[in-house]
This record gives structure tokens, sequence and C-alpha cells, in this order.
């Protein structure tokens, strides 16, 4: 009985928190998350993890909405989904997002960093890439926004 009310209040809990959210790709872990800003102030600490992590949404692919950047102050993360299987909307820039995947401190290959800021619609600054740009990275399994 004390295992059935504690999953019980877990299902419920969960689903508080569904209310008002809407979720893209895989379902997100219950508990806590980190603040982006606590990761990108200490991004080594976390690269190769696992982690659950909210933050505000600067940037969002304008094509398909195939990526997303959370940044805080000057540090910055750069969001994809997961075997592409899924995109978020993209007008979703200004929203706190959860989001939950691998986080990774990664060298970019010339032509990917400056497909990322060809679609963010500065083509100025990719042809300045001339070579891979360090990035922090996150691959997510999952995200939450809020509804509006």
């Amino acid at each position: 009985m004390k295992h059935t009310f504690a999953a019980l209040a877990l299902v419920l809990a969960s689903s508080c928190y569904l209310v008002g959210h809407r979720r893209y790709g895989a379902e997100l872990s219950v508990g806590d998350a980190v603040p982006a800003r606590a990761l990108l102030q200490q991004p080594e600490s976390y690269d190769g993890k696992r982690v659950l992590v909210e933050g505000t949404v600067a940037e969002v692919c304008p094509v398909k909405g195939c990526w997303m950047v959370i940044r805080d102050g000057e540090q910055s993360m750069r969001v994809t989904f997961k075997d592409y299987g899924f995109f978020v909307p993209k007008d979703c820039a200004g929203q706190t997002a959860r989001i939950e995947g691998v986080f990774a401190i990664c060298e970019v290959p010339v032509d990917e960093a400056r497909h990322y800021l060809e679609d963010a619609g500065r083509p100025e600054g990719a042809a300045k890439i001339t070579q891979p740009v360090k990035q922090l990275t996150l691959v997510a399994d999952g995200v939450e926004l809020p509804l509006e």
C-alpha cells in the first residue's frame, strides 16, 4: 500500500507539471532541473553527462525548429534533437524550456558551424568561420515548453 501511494503521488506530480506544458520528443525525468546558468558556468562538470536543464530559449532555427540556443548572459549552448526526431516551434524564443539529454563540450566542423549561422540569418558571420568552433552542446531526447 505504501508503494502504491508513492507511485500514485509521483504520477500526479508529473501530471500536474505537464498541465500547461507541451512536450516534444521523449518524456522527461521527474525531478529538479539544473539551471542553465549553473551548467554554463561550469560546463566541464557536466561534459558527457545526461542532464535535465532549464533555461531561456534565446534563438530557434527559423527554417524548421531543428535546433535552439539556450543563453545566460554571454554563455550559450546549442540544443539539437536526437536523431533529428522532433522539432520545436519556430516561435518559442523567450520561453523557458526544460530539456533532457546528453551535454558535451565539442568542436563543431566548419561546414556545420556555417550552416547554423546561415539558418539564423547571419551569412556574414558564416563566411568568417575558417576553422572548427568550440561549442557547448546538448543533444536532447525531450523538451518541454509552456503552453501559450
